[in-house]
């Protein structure tokens, strides 16, 4: 695969928590990295905190998005901004999908493609 193009066909949809969230890097390079990700409805993505900032765009669905102890509910087409090492989490209320970006990117989530 090219380093610069990520073609859908191409990409692997990873599971995180068995039938409730998955996700799939769509692109990476230099400092950033884009992944959307796959929520069913009451999934939790749990509360955590990592060095990288990261925007988080709400593709579909509706969730309940936690920053720093502030919560806002995320429908269609809003956006949050998480700071370095904020923590944060979200509910997911109806079936829906989020589309995150980082910088830098999160090496963690390439070791299943190391």
């Amino acid at each position: 695969m090219s380093d610069l193009f990520f073609p859908d066909a191409g990409l692997d949809l990873e599971a995180v928590e068995a039938d409730q969230v998955s996700r799939k890097i769509r692109a990476r390079g230099g400092n950033m990295m884009m992944v959307e990700v796959f929520f069913k409805a009451a999934a939790i993505g749990a509360e955590h905190r990592h060095p990288h900032e990261q925007l988080c765009y709400c593709l579909g669905g509706e969730f309940v998005f936690t920053v720093e102890g502030e919560s806002r509910t995320l429908k269609t087409g809003d956006s949050v901004y998480v700071p370095p090492t904020a923590l944060h989490g979200a509910l997911c209320v109806v079936e829906g999908r989020l589309l995150d970006i980082f910088t830098p990117q999160r090496e963690d989530f390439l070791t299943a493609y190391k």
